[in-house]
């Protein structure tokens, strides 16, 4: 079958393009029956032209004049500040504003491409010529878009109101024939050969006269040298297995994603010992010194302390004994809280004949602001420290320091001898990474 024409002659599908390079247009010639090549809209007339190709427009530009259009949009600029302006397009009211192009300053970091796209095959071709390299600005739209289109999104910012870089739009609007445009970035045209024949199979589909396969006949197996065949084989067979990647890689990612959110739930429990307060501060302190080997006694529990305020832990470690004062705060700590720690050595030495080994203040303070922004526990109050670490060999232990010696354990950095033995030397404040005594 030979190609349609028009009474002109002209082969169709009759192709207008504006804005590519001489290269560029030798790839539409290689699928179009004619190609005109205009810098000046006012110089041709519409109706003579099946399908324009131009650059450095808005999805809507000229849509009154061309209903099928393959437009790639402008390159980044900060100037395109995705307002609103009056449109150009001819058969639209010039009062009416549509939606801009807009220069993203902050590019994104994730890119999705919906399922129903994936669906048509098209995953490895959005991800190669639309997806923007990492860090660099792009042009998207905000969808839903005015005037109104009926959207297929190709690829969308992985955000709560994301920038569309991608998108093929239809509509009634036009006087008189449906608006069919698919609108790409710039870079899209490192593709053009692969977007154009898509958009004509597009078209096909709803105008088989104004966009014949005859056209694109040397496209067909049936006409190709072997060598086209094998390097077609070839292709298909590298789109398949990248697809397959593609997906299998989306897979592992969910997975690793998931395993993530469960973590992080853990996580929250591990951090508790740097934000909970009360009798969850003191589980979360007992579970840390635990984890280093120590025996650990809820002081309550003991029967000799029924109904009894005393100390909040004590901890074991063969016959040496410490006496635990753990306080949450969320200000700053109080040097009186020292009082109250020495306030049980009397108690205990009645009840067990002996002095305890030491005694540990361990303070969550500040317990609302990040970590690394609170400040040192007694700050200013350096006299009454040492009074508690000369007296009875006491230690203020911050629960910062101590959420680093058990990480330090737990990642295998420090072993468990090494932090009872860290804590038991410790006087004054102790420091996670502090040096261990010889003997």
């Amino acid at each position: 079958m030979g190609m349609s024409s028009d009474p002109a002659g002209a082969a169709r599908p009759r192709v207008l393009v504006q804005g590519l390079t001489p290269s560029e247009i030798e790839t539409v010639k290689d699928l179009a029956g004619s190609v005109r090549v205009t810098s000046d809209f006012t110089d041709v007339h519409p109706e003579e032209h099946d399908v324009l190709i131009h650059t450095d427009a808005d999805f809507s530009d000229l849509s009154g004049s061309y209903p099928r259009r393959l437009v790639f949009a402008p390159k980044p600029d900060l100037d395109l500040r995705g307002i609103s302006r009056s449109s150009s397009s001819i058969g639209y009211s010039e009062s009416r504003t549509f939606t801009r192009a807009q220069t993203r300053q902050t590019p994104a970091r994730d890119f999705d491409v919906p399922d129903s796209v994936k669906g048509m095959g098209l995953e490895s071709l959005v991800r190669a010529s639309c997806q923007p390299a990492p860090e660099q600005m792009y042009v998207g739209v905000s969808v839903p878009v005015y005037p109104e289109r009926e959207t297929l999104i190709l690829l969308q910012e992985r955000l709560k109101y994301g920038l569309t870089l991608a998108a093929i739009f239809r509509s009634q609007e036009s006087f008189y024939s449906t608006d069919f445009v698919v609108w790409l970035p710039d870079q899209a045209r490192s593709h053009l050969k692969d977007w154009f024949k898509h958009s004509l199979s597009l078209w096909r589909e709803e105008e088989p006269d104004r966009f014949p396969t005859a056209a694109d006949w040397h496209e067909h197996d049936s006409w190709a040298s072997p060598p086209e065949l094998s390097s077609r084989r070839a292709l298909a067979e590298f789109e398949a297995e990248e697809a397959r990647r593609v997906e299998l890689s989306a897979m592992q990612r969910q997975v690793l994603t998931d395993q993530l959110a469960a973590d992080q739930i853990e996580g929250a429990a591990w951090r508790s010992l740097l934000t909970s307060n009360g009798n969850d501060l003191v589980d979360q302190v007992r579970s840390a010194l635990a984890s280093f080997g120590f025996g650990v006694v809820d002081s309550d529990a003991l029967p000799e302390n029924k109904g009894k305020k005393r100390e909040d832990l004590r901890v074991v470690d063969g016959d040496w004994t410490a006496l635990v004062e753990v306080k949450g705060y969320a200000g700053s700590a109080r040097s009186n809280d020292l009082l109250q720690v020495t306030s049980t050595v009397a108690a205990y030495a009645v009840a067990t004949g002996r002095l305890p080994d030491a005694l540990w203040y361990i303070p969550n303070v500040e317990r609302g602001l990040p970590p690394s922004q609170r400040s040192s526990p007694l700050a200013g109050r350096e006299d009454d420290l040492h009074e508690f670490s000369e007296s009875h060999h006491g230690c203020l232990i911050d629960t910062r320091e101590l959420f680093a010696l058990r990480q330090s354990v737990a990642t295998g950095a420090v072993t468990q001898e090494t932090a009872r033995e860290l804590l038991k030397q410790a006087t004054g404040r102790f420091k996670a990474e502090g040096p261990l005594k010889t003997h």
